[in-house]
């Protein structure tokens, strides 16, 4: 609490230095009457290749980093925050965060349905919650993309895009001071000189609890603290057509975070009772080469290599046992992309090596065990692509593209006998995958595009990344879903309404989840699932200087086969809204209002359909002043009625809930 009354001094005390300062260096000019928003088309790689998201025949939602600012977002969990269609739930902590698109939602907790792509880089699944910085842009690419992308992306991909340094130097800092903590984060780029230029930058958030433990005499228990930094080498030279980058990256999260709450009593007044405090520790560290080179006006090519490691160490309360696990990726991917005014097309090979690694390593007073005392898996895959789009007549485009993957899943897993000695077991398996995608665009005017489209995506077979029983030692089969989706967009030509209608039916067969108790679960093929229903979102500027948006979704997602055959998918809530306003006033719109409503539908947690979150809404809203010499100075809050509602449920631990009611400053400035 100390701390954040320090930071929020600091804040008054910059706020009211800056000023002055910037009178002695500048004289403020007054900026000329005319619309403060507009609508345009943003400029994405939803496709590996530069086009406007107007263009894509397909469904893609951007938001920008503007945006993102605004909005307070800057983890990759809460990306939901800003997406309506995604939903984002930590299951019994954000490293085992899960993403659910278009009802397709993964039991396995190391096996994401949705991609998550940093600078083109795939990130491992205990990745997936993690620090942004110096975004540009986020997609969120919706429907399976398995010809482009390849595995893991059945519902969709979200891609964050890094902003390329400028020709200036320049810096800057993002500052929120609540009550329960603080988050900071700020950069620099050294601008290019002579096409080089090197960018660094670092977070540190740290959030106080919300939950009490009475029992133990302990409020506030479960406290979250992220560090993270980045640092880049940027060669973009001007008399040579080549962007080259090499980026180094840590992030670390250590949390107490893991306590539930009766499933009969959603309060943050008690926690269940615990073994041990429950802890962990989590280090995100990367490495990635990335470069583009231009052959010709036509042809390019791209390459990436990266490597990504994560080390985690916990100990689940509930249970009193302490796990350590370790998860690393070798990637790489060339691909040559041809472009002209009627033809734009790729081809490229990516591979991946993956080694996953978990140990029990020590059972204390523990009431039961995670599984066995070791699961060792590593995975090796191999892929070709080709991606392309053609102009076939004027107001017609015709899209098309396939992926061929082989992959390799080896074993091996130490699992107690009925004599309780250790067994080793070794197995392995190999998986074919074959992901074509086809569209078809209609462009009536410059405004309008009509477009359908057919494409198939999939989550390769494997074996349990955390096996507890001699059951986990057979391989369970590949998942895979095929999509028929159409839909329809509109943008305005002066950029002030745009609008996009989606329709959409996935089949799913082959769905990967786990049975059993807690801690003892089997990852299995539970049968087939349907997932059907409609997208929409809208914006409009009124008055030059004042932005309604709207966007949401309704799906039904239910099990079409198997066991669960008739009941709902987890984490697939049945529909979801997000309505916000944003208003300039003043001489320059430098006072900027807004207000963000979202309403989420009734979803499960369980493939029985037992444990349910009923529908729930939540209303933020911030004031912020932009200054006319880069800061920017605001009031937010969050979650303002404090509705209390369930982000994970289990039968056996509990209930885990969804943040808290949240007032604090905000200040953002660049130079």
């Amino acid at each position: 609490m100390h701390a954040s009354l320090r930071a929020g001094g600091a804040l008054l005390l910059v706020t009211h230095a800056l000023p002055a300062l910037a009178q002695q260096t500048q004289t403020p000019a007054t900026a000329p009457p005319g619309p403060v928003i507009t609508l345009e088309p943003v400029t994405v790689t939803a496709n590996k290749r530069e086009q406007t998201d107007f263009d894509v025949t397909g469904s893609v939602n951007v938001t920008t980093a503007e945006d993102l600012q605004r909005e307070g977002v800057t983890t990759t969990d809460t990306l939901d925050e800003v997406f309506p269609e995604l939903q984002s739930m930590g299951r019994s902590s954000r490293v085992y965060n899960n993403f659910t698109l278009r009802g397709l939602s993964s039991g396995d907790f190391y096996g994401p349905a949705v991609g998550l792509n940093v600078d083109g880089v795939p990130q491992l699944p205990h990745a997936y919650a993690q620090a942004m910085q110096n975004v540009d842009r986020v997609e969120l690419v919706k429907g399976p993309q398995g010809a482009v992308y390849g595995r893991g992306a059945l519902g969709g991909v979200i891609n964050v895009e890094s902003a390329l340094p400028g020709e200036d130097p320049d810096a800057w800092t993002d500052l929120q001071v609540f009550s329960r903590g603080h988050r900071v984060s700020g950069g620099a780029s050294s601008g290019l000189w002579s096409g080089w230029a090197i960018q660094g930058m670092a977070t540190d958030s740290m959030e106080g609890g919300s939950l009490d433990d009475p029992a133990n005499g302990r409020d506030n228990v479960d406290d979250s603290r992220t560090t993270s930094g980045r640092i880049s080498l940027h060669y973009l030279p001007d008399d040579l057509p080549l962007e080259a980058r090499l980026k180094l990256g840590t992030d670390r999260y250590r949390s107490e975070e893991e306590y539930y709450v009766p499933l009969d009593d959603l309060s943050r007044d008690r926690v269940n009772p615990i073994v041990e405090t429950p802890h962990l520790d989590r280090r995100i560290d990367d490495i990635s080469l990335d470069a583009t080179y231009d052959i010709t006006d036509t042809w390019s090519v791209t390459g990436i290599i990266a490597y990504q490691r994560m080390n985690l160490d916990r100990t689940f309360g509930s249970y009193g046992i302490d796990t350590e696990e370790f998860q690393d990726s070798l990637y790489g991917e060339l691909r040559a992309a041809y472009e002209d005014e009627d033809l734009s097309i790729l081809f490229g090979y990516s591979g991946q090596r993956q080694h996953y690694k978990y140990e029990d390593v020590d059972y204390g007073t523990g009431l039961g065990d995670m599984g066995g005392p070791l699961s060792d898996n590593h995975m090796v895959t191999h892929a070709v692509f080709t991606d392309g789009t053609y102009r076939f007549a004027p107001k017609w485009e015709l899209s098309a593209g396939a992926r061929v993957a082989w992959e390799k899943a080896d074993s091996l897993m130490t699992i107690p006998d009925a004599d309780g000695t250790n067994v080793d077991y070794e197995n392995d398996a190999t998986f074919w995958s074959i992901t074509p995608h086809a569209g078809i665009a209609y462009l009536p005017s410059e405004e309008h595009r009509l477009w359908a489209s057919v494409g198939r995506g999939y989550k390769p077979g494997g074996f349990n990344k955390a096996g507890s029983s001699a059951l986990d030692t057979a391989s369970y089969d590949s998942e895979t879903a095929i999509s028929f989706e159409g839909g329809w967009k509109y943008r305005s030509q002066d950029g002030t309404l745009r609008a996009e209608v989606t329709v959409y039916d996935i089949e799913s067969y082959d769905v990967q989840g786990y049975s059993g108790p807690a801690g003892l679960e089997t990852l299995t093929n539970m049968g087939d699932a349907r997932s059907f229903g409609a997208e929409l979102s809208a914006g409009v500027v009124l008055f030059d200087d004042q932005e309604f948006s709207v966007g949401g979704m309704v799906n039904r997602s239910r099990f079409v086969g198997g066991p669960y055959e008739d009941n709902d998918v987890p984490y697939a809530p049945v529909y979801s809204v997000r309505a916000s306003w944003l208003g300039h006033f003043g001489e320059r719109g430098q006072w900027q209002p807004s207000a963000t409503i979202r309403h989420v539908g009734e979803h499960y947690f369980d493939e029985d359909n037992t444990l349910r979150q009923g529908a729930y809404t939540t209303l933020d809203a911030a004031v912020n002043y932009e200054t006319d010499f880069g800061v920017t100075v605001g009031v937010y809050g969050r979650n303002l009625t404090d509705e209390i509602y369930q982000v994970y449920a289990n039968s056996y631990v509990g209930a885990q809930l969804g943040a808290p009611r949240e007032f604090g400053l905000h200040m953002t400035a660049r130079f």
